[in-house]
Formats: structure tokens, sequence, C-alpha cells
């Protein structure tokens, strides 16, 4: 009876993990307190693509490669400021160092400048209007 059991749980935990969904992250939702003023930040001074404004001056839609960034204000009223700076979203780069210096050059204000965070890969982190960190990463 034992060895039975055994069998059915180690046989039901194959089949759980067999069965676990492939998931992909497509978008990643941001919350804003003033949509006009993250699209500007965006747009103009990251460069991305505004691919839908679906509900003009609540949410906002970025393309950033395969990556959606969503620009939603209702979330940001919803969360007060509430752990802004707990999630990081981070920018593949050819050079970090020609892409610092342009951001600077569009007003982008960086935490600090590019530092080497493994042998041959450097960042650099700044924030976008409502503290969100980003970072560029990639060679010097």
């Amino acid at each position: 009876m034992t060895k039975l059991l055994l069998t059915l749980l180690f046989s039901g935990a194959l089949f759980a993990e067999a069965a676990a969904p492939q998931l992909h992250v497509s978008m990643i939702s941001l919350g804003v307190t003033d949509t006009a003023r993250s699209i500007k930040f965006y747009g103009e001074t990251l460069g991305l693509q505004l691919v839908s404004e679906p509900e003009p001056g609540e949410v906002a839609l970025f393309q950033s490669g395969a990556l959606t960034i969503v620009l939603n204000r209702p979330s940001g009223q919803a969360a007060q400021g509430r752990l802004v700076g707990a999630v990081e979203i981070i920018f593949p780069v050819e050079s970090v160092t020609a892409t610092y210096n342009q951001l600077l050059e569009r007003n982008c204000h960086f935490i600090g400048k590019p530092r080497e965070v493994t042998s041959g890969t450097w960042a650099a982190t700044f924030s976008d209007p409502d503290g969100h960190r980003l970072t560029i990463l990639g060679p010097r």
C-alpha cells in the first residue's frame, strides 16, 4: 500500500511538473502619476515608440523590442507612491557610455555614473519621472 501511495504521489508530481505553463513576459505595467509627463519621458527622452493610448490620459503603451511598457495612471493613483524603486527595467545597449551620454543630452538624470557590474559588463541607472528605476546595461 505504501509503495502504491508513493508511486501515485511521485506520478502526480511528475504530471504537475510537466503540466506547468510556459509563461513569457510581454508587458510590464508601471503606475504613473502624470501620463503626459511620462509619455514625454518615455517617448522623447528614451526614444521608445508610443504604439497606443487606448485611454488618453489614463493608459499609454510603448514598444521596447518584444516588450510593451504600459504607463498606467490608475495604478499609480492606487499605489500612492508605495514600492516605487522595487522594480527595475533593464535595457540592453551596445555601449553604456554612448547611451549614457545621449540620455544626459536629453536631460535624463542618472543616479550615478556608469559602473562595471561584472567583467566587461557596464550599467548606469536612472529614474523616470515617478521614480521607477531604469538601467542601461551592456559593454562599456
